[in-house]
């Protein structure tokens, strides 16, 4: 197996109290390079992330001693960014959009394919590692400054919205990934992936007249068919 370096050397705080789910996740993480501390309950969670905090933490909902969103909105009400992502039985809409608000950066319903939970493990440690939303970055002809707000193209000052600007540091930190459609009107613009709009094309269209030397053969933000786009480093 190959060990992504995105994740070698990650400390992950594991929360469950299923003890066979649990033993299966250590081992998965651990073949993966990560450091893997485990909690069965919010309490010991609590006592675990006091002290050390760790670069992801996954969490179960259906504690022995509480719901585990409320860890997740105490972290987020004392403004704590570190990534948190929920594994429950809990699989209906209201649920995860409960989640997803409780503070949650992703959200898997059990049971869940091993696979797809590594790829979102792997997502959001590497996006804790290296964020563009406060660092400088370039995209073919663009050039942006996320905290000054300020882009340039070909050394041009350029006006970006601030959905521009969001939608180009998603694709950033997603780059290489096939990014869907409903992702985006998720992520990016706070809409139900149930709504159906244009507008992920259109905004695409004008970052990509920004970006490309030829906005009609991108090099930068291509389509993927079928799914959404995909930024290409």
């Amino acid at each position: 197996m190959t060990i992504d370096p995105g994740t070698q050397g990650a400390d992950v705080l594991l929360v469950e109290d299923d003890h066979t789910l649990r033993t299966t996740l250590e081992l998965a993480l651990q073949l993966r390079g990560c450091t893997v501390r485990s909690a069965t309950t919010l309490a010991r969670a609590r006592e675990a992330l006091s002290q050390r905090r760790p670069e992801l933490l996954l969490l179960d909902l259906g504690l022995p001693d509480g719901d585990g969103l409320e860890l997740c909105r105490d972290m987020r009400r004392a403004r704590d960014p570190l990534p948190i992502l929920v594994l429950t039985a809990r699989g209906t809409l209201e649920a995860r959009v409960a989640g997803l608000r409780g503070g949650a950066d992703d959200y898997l319903t059990k049971p869940f394919d091993m696979t797809e939970l590594m790829a979102r493990v792997e997502a959001l440690i590497r996006r804790a590692r290296w964020r563009p939303g406060h660092m400088a970055f370039t995209v073919g002809r663009l050039r942006v400054d996320p905290v000054a707000r300020q882009a340039t193209r070909d050394g041009e000052p350029v006006e970006l919205t601030e959905l521009e600007l969001k939608l180009l540091v998603y694709l950033v930190e997603r780059q290489g990934e096939a990014v869907s459609r409903a992702d985006l009107l998720r992520d990016v613009w706070a809409m139900s992936d149930t709504v159906q709009t244009r507008s992920v094309d259109v905004f695409m269209s004008r970052l990509r007249k920004l970006v490309e030397d030829d906005a009609t053969d991108p090099r930068w933000l291509q389509s993927v068919r079928g799914v959404g786009y995909r930024l290409v480093p």
